[in-house]
């Protein structure tokens, strides 16, 4: 201030000091957050995905059958191993339970476990994808598509759905996934009761059932395979 009482466009050390301890707890707190958004980003991937997705262990049984035929999960490439062929770190199969899908992430859909063994699977559970338009490419690039004679049937837990492939596969489920001829019913009768019942086993569910002298299996229990 000049002697007159005017403004002479400085400031004081009254004016400036406070303004010079605001400026610095404000510099203070964004090193605060910086160092916290750092630690946060350090995060291993086992805690967190960005994606609303978990990390779990859970399991399902499954069976394919291909006019009447089941087909055969126990060959080399569709088997994951610890330490070795690794065909998807959320979900996959392990000897010596081939009909049993491991499952290492939430939200997993057979349509991932069933991509990551080479099968890809098209059916109603996606939205605009009618009966007319349901298909299964197997590994061997066969296409299987439903016709006026044989079509795709799916049965969940015992009950006939419209589709599979876009659902997540849920902790102890059993699901068929049958093309044919056969009618629901006949899928139901002679197919569905062929479906194992081994997934609590694995998830450690039915302890009763552990045989103390099997091999220990490479993804039993807990969240991650042994490596």
């Amino acid at each position: 201030m000049t002697n007159n009482g005017r403004w002479n466009g400085f400031l004081g050390p009254k004016q400036w000091l406070p303004l010079v301890g605001v400026l610095s707890l404000v510099i203070v707190a964004l090193g605060v957050v910086l160092i916290l958004d750092r630690n946060g980003d350090d995060k291993p991937a086992a805690t967190t995905t960005g994606t609303g997705r978990v990390p779990i262990h859970e399991h399902a049984d499954f069976a394919l059958f291909i006019r009447g035929e089941r087909f055969d999960f126990n060959q080399p490439q569709f088997i994951s191993r610890a330490g070795g062929q690794e065909l998807s770190d959320h979900t996959h199969i392990h000897e010596p339970h081939y009909d049993v899908a491991h499952v290492h992430l939430s939200l997993t859909t057979w349509d991932e476990f069933l991509t990551s063994l080479g099968f890809r699977l098209t059916d109603p559970s996606f939205p605009g994808i009618d009966s007319a338009r349901t298909c299964m490419t197997l590994p061997d690039k066969t296409k299987l598509c439903n016709t006026a004679s044989e079509t795709w049937k799916f049965i969940a837990n015992g009950v006939p759905v419209d589709g599979m492939s876009n659902v997540d596969i849920a902790d102890l489920s059993r699901i068929v996934f049958s093309y044919g001829p056969e009618t629901v019913e006949q899928v139901l009768a002679d197919q569905w009761p062929k479906v194992g019942d081994e997934a609590c086993i694995l998830s450690e569910l039915c302890i009763a059932r552990i045989d103390p002298n099997a091999p220990p299996e490479e993804c039993q229990g807990g969240v991650v395979c042994s490596k």
